[in-house]
């Protein structure tokens, strides 16, 4: 019996289709831990009034993951003010003066460059140890991440992170320990955010939506997401 060849290709076409779809997806999805706007600066942040000092942050080996989305490697730079005085101290980084390079971003076999927007300024304490050796850290931030892909472009967030050096979730940050003449380092973690389900938009189809949260495993509740970068903070 002669089987048309036709009627063999049919399964073979519609799973290679299925294929790219799922990488062209997988590429949308992945949209996070990469360069901020081209004019912030990480260098030129100036003492407002009343601050008691400015400081230079820089980040290294840190990893992030929201839903199947995964990065490794996450790295910024960034430079402030603390105000207040012992005991209500204050650090504040606005969104202009914080830098995230780009970072490849892994979903299934899938890896691709992303976008980190910061949508508003970055505070929270700031607790110096006794003789200035030591600080405890709780950062709150507000992000947006988005991907552009075959002409789409869609988001996800706000993401509101609690950047902490104690706990959160179940991970344990590290107290920043050193001196004002040499510096300090530790490590900030946050896994206690939500992050939302992207929704469709006139840039964002609710196809291209809808398949992307399926994939990507959103939207995610606390403790399903997580940031942890290890750090070091300078003073002038």
């Amino acid at each position: 019996m002669l089987i048309a060849t036709s009627c063999l290709s049919r399964p073979l076409v519609k799973r290679s289709r299925t294929r790219v779809r799922v990488l062209a997806l997988a590429s949308l999805v992945v949209p996070f831990a990469s360069a901020s706007p081209a004019s912030a600066s990480a260098t030129t942040c100036a003492e407002p009034a009343g601050a008691a000092t400015t400081f230079h942050a820089a980040f290294t080996h840190g990893t992030m993951s929201l839903g199947s989305a995964k990065t490794s490697g996450l790295s910024a730079r960034a430079c402030g003010a603390v105000t207040g005085k012992p005991g209500a101290m204050v650090l504040t980084v606005q969104p202009g003066d914080i830098e995230f390079p780009a970072m490849p971003v892994k979903l299934l076999f899938v890896s691709v460059p992303s976008t980190l927007t910061v949508n508003a300024p970055l505070s929270g304490s700031f607790k110096p140890g006794p003789g200035f050796t030591s600080a405890e850290v709780n950062l709150k931030a507000n992000l947006s991440a988005s991907a552009k892909f075959m002409g789409f472009s869609c988001v996800i967030g706000p993401l509101t992170p609690t950047l902490t050096t104690g706990k959160s979730g179940s991970l344990h940050g590290t107290t920043f320990t050193g001196s004002l003449k040499k510096g300090y380092t530790g490590k900030v973690v946050a896994n206690d955010f939500v992050v939302p389900a992207i929704h469709s938009s006139k840039t964002c189809p609710w196809l291209f939506a809808t398949l992307a949260n399926a994939l990507a495993g959103l939207p995610v509740a606390p403790g399903k997401a997580s940031i942890s970068m290890k750090g070091s903070i300078t003073t002038p």
